[in-house]
């Protein structure tokens, strides 16, 4: 097992790059670091607030899929956050939180990130990161010192990032090839230290939640121009019935829904399962 994630570290980050005093914690073993943190604001716990797992055993995906995390090879994290629903852009959040990922990435000298929507983080065509978003109402008395009217959601952010899987790399989930951390910098000597990508990571996610508000709309822009995997691909989608419907994925409106063209239609998706195949013409550079 590498190191362990320091708390005081993670803390401390944020504090010298969000001027936020944040708890942060740190878990040896958890079974879904979501769950905790959706347990804590039940039982009023001062927002906002993150929590790691070396270890997680029961980590949810989307659609009640299982992300397990072995001991200290990847990196399981959930940031709690107040929001206002007057607000009306939390559907923007996911695509927001997947680009902070990938500018993560970036820092340490990745190539080739994409986001594939709508909350997946991908590295020259393998999978990296996913992201599971909940949220649940709060009490304006939990929101500790911010002492903000009408806050009355928390959104509970979970991030899956692979930094070392060596052990299964070679594996699929759900057919979809996976890579890590370790192996898109294998040519980078030293290697990035995962305290140092959780620091880069917490601080990343929750400047975008500090900022969402007011950069929601430049965030799906920028994905729009720069990130969109799925862009003038053949894919294929499945409804939550089940049912699957194939065509060529046009981008994303300005509600975050996906725009796939089947059958001369152009139809939006706010909510499916998208596996991707070969692109058709040229997408957006």
């Amino acid at each position: 097992m590498m190191d362990g994630l320091r708390a005081d570290t993670l803390k401390a980050a944020v504090a010298e790059k969000n001027r936020l005093d944040m708890d942060v914690q740190v878990h040896k073993v958890i079974d879904s670091t979501n769950s905790w943190c959706l347990q804590q604001c039940k039982t009023g716990r001062s927002l906002p607030f993150a929590c790691f797992a070396e270890e997680q055993t029961s980590g949810r995906g989307r659609r009640g899929k299982h992300w397990v995390s072995a001991a200290g090879a990847n990196l399981a994290m959930s940031v709690v956050w107040p929001f206002s629903l007057s607000g009306r852009r939390l559907h923007l959040l996911p695509l927001s939180i997947a680009l902070a990922i990938a500018q993560t990435l970036e820092r340490f000298g990745m190539e080739q990130v994409q986001v594939k929507w709508p909350n997946d983080v991908y590295v020259q065509g393998k999978k990296i990161a996913g992201i599971l978003i909940e949220t649940l109402p709060v009490r304006e008395g939990s929101i500790g010192n911010r002492n903000k009217k009408g806050v009355s959601v928390a959104t509970v952010t979970g991030v899956g990032l692979n930094y070392d899987m060596s052990a299964c790399r070679d594996s699929a989930l759900d057919g979809v090839v996976l890579t890590d951390i370790c192996e898109q910098l294998a040519g980078q000597m030293p290697l990035p230290e995962r305290q140092d990508i959780a620091s880069s990571l917490l601080t990343d996610v929750v400047l975008t939640c500090q900022n969402f508000q007011q950069d929601a709309m430049q965030n799906l822009e920028v994905f729009r121009t720069h990130y969109d995997y799925c862009s003038g691909k053949n894919v294929v989608i499945t409804l939550d019935d089940r049912e699957t419907l194939s065509g060529i994925a046009q981008g994303v409106n300005d509600d975050a829904e996906l725009l796939v063209l089947i059958g001369g239609e152009l139809q939006a998706f706010n909510s499916a399962e998208v596996s991707v195949g070969a692109a058709c013409g040229a997408g957006p550079s």
